[in-house]
């Protein structure tokens, strides 16, 4: 396939050639085959006993309950009992990584032949097999195991995959192996659990903040004026909609400089994720785009539909085009930027959205009914205090994000130098 059309593939397919180092002292490749057994439980299904159904999810996502059916509901009959411990493999997802152990709250349920279920030799064990498959080799060997045109409808050809090698230590190194990088697997739950809290923590605050349950004072502790309310538009001087932008539009096309194009896939809550999709643009377009139009540093970004919501601030004073599906709040001088970003993030603006959002799949909001949203907002004093307050808060969820991304890159190394 070209290049291109490996552009095309999501991020959970690793398309590229599997390439295996020679073994390191003390370890052996061995075939793949030679570390697995395939188990098969056959079911005889009763047409009034009930059976649990599961999905394996993508990315490694693990094992999970689909549903809960009588056996007359099951339209394919030729299922499979499986065990807590069974590791199994979706034949026609496996390319998306879809595959993991079967826990214990499983144990007993059923699966179509579409699946494979698998128990491990004495040359491997478990724990050490559970980190491999994270590995882009195991990845990358899946997708080289499996045929189709399309990345969707790819099948697991199983006999090919058994030919694949790996290698692997003496079972005492494995146990190391796993007992450490398990020990990183602990670090990092305990870290996301923190980084969820934090986030439960903060939306409790903004619901009591923006309903005045909770009121801030002056640094004397004079109590601030009551707040004000009108619609959302006052508090903006202007809104430039950059939907529907395109560079041919303009007689022109994308490329030929440096300057980065924005798009909704780019807008996150709180910041730029320059790891998307940018688009590079010229000076020439970059004046012809924005022209009649001033861009600060702290301005807003906003997107309009798909996905809805998201805002952020423009990160600094550099030169950007702003497309697809995005809008630019400029506030008017009653508002601090940073306060209605935060306004912008709470569960009553977001609610407010939804509710008034069109489309099936892509859901969105146009400027009219944009108008229709009212806001409570307070001085710019206390809107000051406010943001400050939650921007605290920002910055220790981000530290945590740092934490986890840091330890999740050091988990990646190791296991790319240890496996490959």
């Amino acid at each position: 396939m070209s290049e291109q059309t490996h552009q095309k593939y999501p991020p959970s397919v690793q398309h590229g050639i599997p390439r295996l180092s020679p073994a390191q002292k003390g370890w052996k490749s061995v075939a793949i085959g030679k570390l697995v057994t395939e188990v098969v439980r056959p079911v005889e299904m009763g047409d009034d006993e009930i059976y649990t159904l599961v999905t394996a999810k993508r990315s490694r996502g693990g094992i999970v309950k689909r549903e809960d059916l009588k056996g007359r509901e099951i339209a394919v009959k030729n299922q499979f009992y499986i065990q807590a411990g069974d590791f199994i493999i979706s034949k026609r997802q496996i390319v998306h990584g879809a595959c993991g152990f079967v826990p214990k709250e499983l144990d007993g349920a059923i699966v179509s032949n579409e699946y494979l279920a698998l128990n491990f030799t004495d040359k491997v064990i478990p724990q050490f097999w559970e980190f491999l498959t994270h590995t882009i080799y195991f990845q990358q060997v899946c997708f080289h195991s499996s045929i189709g045109v399309h990345v969707e409808k790819m099948l697991f050809k199983v006999p090919r995959w058994y030919q694949w090698t790996v290698n692997i230590p003496t079972l005492k190194e494995q146990e190391k192996i796993a007992s450490f990088l398990g020990a990183i697997d602990t670090r990092l739950t305990q870290l996301r659990r923190k980084h969820e809290l934090l986030q439960t923590y903060k939306r409790g605050v903004m619901q009591k903040i923006f309903s005045q349950q909770i009121r801030f004072k002056g640094d004397r502790g004079k109590p601030f004026p009551n707040w004000n309310s009108g619609p959302f538009y006052d508090c903006l001087n202007e809104i430039v909609d950059f939907r529907g932008r395109t560079p041919v539009k303009l007689g022109m096309e994308w490329g030929g400089g440096n300057i980065l194009s924005l798009s909704a896939n780019n807008v996150k809550n709180g910041y730029i994720d320059f790891q998307a999709e940018c688009n590079l643009a010229s000076e020439e377009l970059h004046e012809k785009w924005m022209s009649g139009i001033d861009v600060r540093k702290d301005d807003i970004i906003f997107t309009m539909e798909a996905p809805l919501g998201n805002a952020t601030l423009i990160p600094d004073s550099q030169k950007y085009i702003l497309s697809q599906r995005v809008v630019l709040f400029k506030t008017s001088k009653n508002i601090n930027n940073r306060f209605l970003l935060q306004l912008i993030w709470s569960p009553f603006f977001q609610e407010s959205l939804k509710s008034l959002s069109t489309g099936t799949t892509a859901k969105g909001i146009n400027q009219k009914s944009l108008k229709k949203i009212n806001i409570n907002y307070p001085t710019i004093e206390e809107q000051e205090k406010i943001s400050d307050f939650l921007l605290a808060i920002d910055k220790k969820i981000e530290a945590i994000s740092q934490q986890i991304n840091l330890t999740e890159q050091f988990k990646k190394g190791l296991l790319q130098k240890m496996f490959v």
